[in-house]
């Protein structure tokens, strides 16, 4: 092959590359609200794994499957999502390995990304002690089991800590109501509730002018996609957009291939 024909070739793809992130995909790629799993009214900051990663925030995508509840990792765990308020930017999880027993078995604590969710009112930390001596004498609720079948003891404390005589301890958010023990199993595999902080400003005012909510890699902020140009600013119409894309130019990738073409 000629060296210039593959040079040619090479600046080519390229600019091909480029084009398969060009802000006029973005409105015709991403929806306004979709299902998952067996809930509908996610929209962004939410995607579906299979979604361009533009059309959420990262942090916010969600496993899919037509038969079982969708699922998110938040902190490299995994939770198994119950429900969702929109309006209110709610989302109602389980930890997945607490489903089928009050008790989770992978003995790590919950963590949040306090920079992405934050617990709603009605929940704090509270912590699961295992292998308690039997003279433990706490000040939490317990001991009581695992399971129905009578599992691993376990006691059920306010707070983070891990006093003398237990071996060891999980942080779960709890609810900050009293209630009765026999409840305890029911509560925590109820799951909880969390706040997510992303794109509630932008993307209202981004559907008020007929855009759709996109995530911008540039900037790493929550942006409006755009049906006509500009394809991606604050708002699709009206005046004060302060971030507008201009009319498209030609790549300056394309000029060594014109001068190569040329000579």
């Amino acid at each position: 092959m000629n060296p210039k024909h593959f040079i040619i070739i090479f600046l080519t793809l390229i600019v091909l590359g480029e084009s398969s992130t060009n802000p006029e995909e973005f409105y015709k790629t991403c929806t306004d609200s979709f299902t998952c799993g067996n809930i509908s009214g996610f929209r962004f900051p939410f995607r579906r794994e299979t979604d361009p990663a533009y059309c959420g925030y990262p942090g916010f995508e969600l496993n899919c499957d037509e038969k079982n509840a969708p699922t998110i990792n938040i902190k490299n765990m995994t939770y198994h999502v119950k429900s969702i308020d929109p309006t209110a930017q709610i989302l109602k999880i389980v930890r997945e390995d607490m489903i089928e027993s009050m008790c989770p078995q992978d003995r790590v604590n919950t963590t949040m990304d306090y920079t992405l969710f934050d617990y709603t009112s009605g929940y704090i930390n509270t912590t699961l002690l295992f292998g308690c001596s039997v003279s433990f004498n706490g000040m939490g609720i317990g001991p009581t089991s695992c399971d129905n079948n009578g599992g691993s003891t376990v006691f059920f404390m306010p707070g983070i800590h891990v006093p003398e005589g237990c071996e060891s301890g999980v942080v779960v958010p709890g609810p900050d109501r009293f209630f009765d023990l026999s409840e305890l199993g029911r509560v925590l595999q109820d799951g909880f509730e969390v706040k997510w902080k992303v794109g509630d400003a932008v993307c209202t005012g981004c559907s008020q002018s007929g855009g759709r909510c996109v995530y911008d890699d540039d900037t790493r902020l929550t942006a409006c996609g755009c049906p006509d140009p500009p394809f991606l600013a604050d708002r699709c119409a009206g005046v004060n957009k302060t971030r507008v894309e201009s009319s498209p130019k030609p790549s300056k990738e394309l000029f060594p291939i014109l001068f190569l073409i040329k000579n």
